[in-house]
């Protein structure tokens, strides 16, 4: 025989005694697999490719949740913020109302003792003594964290526009003054040389300021100059035409021809517009320094604004409890002449007489609420002795 044949005739053999020997080292307990058939081996591999793709799917499917559960838990916890800020919104927006109507109640207040101090021969008018001033020094703790500030304003301690337009029954009488228009002019010049070098530059013209402010609120179409008030105000996007009347907000100042924003912006802390038919003057026992500078006296053709010193001599006396009148005799024990403070014996523009009793005020009311802070700022009229009257009311 070939050798191969000996090879195909032995081979079984081989293995035989090669599965002897190997199971002899194994133990009894232990046999040899055989080969797997094909059939196996395409299951095998079967199985394992079925194992590599589960693996990530599980993974996949695993991420997914992952992210719908965040996702979830932030909308959660986006919803929950944004319900708890509606519920301080809405607690600081009921709590600065009501510091409107507390407001009210102190003024109201304020009108009866002045009443009664009438009749006992005093009449102190409105000074910042008075409950209804003081009570910003007193912010209000709720118990369930909430903060109310209230301020409240006498009309009269700023520059009331409208008083600068006589209240009459025909248009002749409803003409303003030459004091009233010097006045305005020393006034625009006043706001311009203090704005730092911000309004300068020849962009303002405070004659023409005063002439337009004036021909803005008096009753006729013709301007002080001779010429026809509608025309600037018809060539402005959108046309509109002056009040010829009160004004009826600060705001409205920038509306007028020569004003514009910035300005108007300058002279609001100096002004009111209320009472819109009033025609009294700065209180000069409630104003505050930069407004008492505004107080023009002298007489008739030597009219000046209060300088440093007559503002010094009015705080301090205040601050001595002591208030300017014009007749000492309405209360011998605090009042203080207007001579007495540097005012001298003529007359003030716009006129007012001292002490002034207030009827319209200004009202701020603040309420905070963890971070939420909600403003109303009012305006109160309590000339009418059985119930106020709401003037203007905005929620800020």
């Amino acid at each position: 025989m070939c050798p191969a044949q000996l090879a195909t005739l032995y081979r079984p053999l081989w293995r035989r005694q090669l599965r002897r020997l190997v199971q002899r080292r194994l133990g009894p307990h232990r046999r040899i697999r055989d080969r797997p058939t094909l059939v196996q081996s395409v299951a095998m591999r079967k199985t394992i490719n079925q194992r590599g793709i589960v693996l990530p799917m599980v993974l996949i499917v695993g991420l997914i949740l992952s992210a719908s559960i965040f996702s979830f838990l932030r909308r959660s916890l986006v919803d929950s913020f944004m319900a708890r800020n509606l519920e301080h919104v809405a607690a600081a927006e009921t709590l600065a109302r009501g510091g409107v109507s507390l407001a009210t109640a102190v003024v109201f207040h304020h009108r009866f003792s002045k009443l009664m101090g009438l009749m006992n021969d005093k009449n102190p008018g409105a000074t910042l003594a008075d409950l209804w001033a003081q009570i910003e020094d007193s912010p209000l703790e709720t118990s369930w964290g909430g903060r109310l500030e209230i301020t409240i304003e006498d009309s009269g301690s700023r520059l009331n526009l409208n008083a600068l337009i006589p209240v009459g029954k025909t248009e002749e009488e409803s003409q303003p003054s030459d004091e009233a228009e010097e006045f305005l002019v020393a006034f625009f010049e006043k706001v311009i040389d203090e704005s730092q070098g911000q309004l300068a530059g020849g962009l303002y013209d405070p004659r023409e300021m005063a002439r337009n402010l004036l021909d803005y609120m008096d009753p006729d179409d013709v301007g002080i100059s001779g010429k026809n008030e509608n025309d600037y105000y018809a060539d402005q996007h959108p046309a509109h035409k002056p009040a010829n009347g009160p004004l009826l907000s600060v705001e409205e100042i920038a509306l007028i021809e020569g004003f514009d924003a910035r300005i108007a912006g300058r002279i609001k802390p100096y002004v009111t517009v209320y009472p819109l038919l009033g025609e009294t003057g700065i209180n000069a026992n409630t104003a505050p320094a930069y407004v008492l500078a505004l107080l023009q006296h002298g007489s008739s053709g030597d009219m000046r604004l209060a300088d440093e010193e007559i503002v010094r001599s009015i705080l301090k006396n205040r601050q001595e409890d002591r208030i300017v009148c014009d007749q000492t005799e309405s209360d011998s024990e605090r009042c203080v002449s207007l001579s007495e403070v540097g005012l001298g014996t003529g007359s003030i523009f716009p006129p007012v007489e001292l002490p002034q009793e207030a009827q319209v005020f200004h009202i701020i009311s603040e309420a905070t609420v963890e971070n939420v802070v909600r403003r109303v700022e009012a305006v109160i009229d309590i000339s009418d002795r059985e119930s106020p009257q709401l003037l203007s009311w905005r929620l800020l």
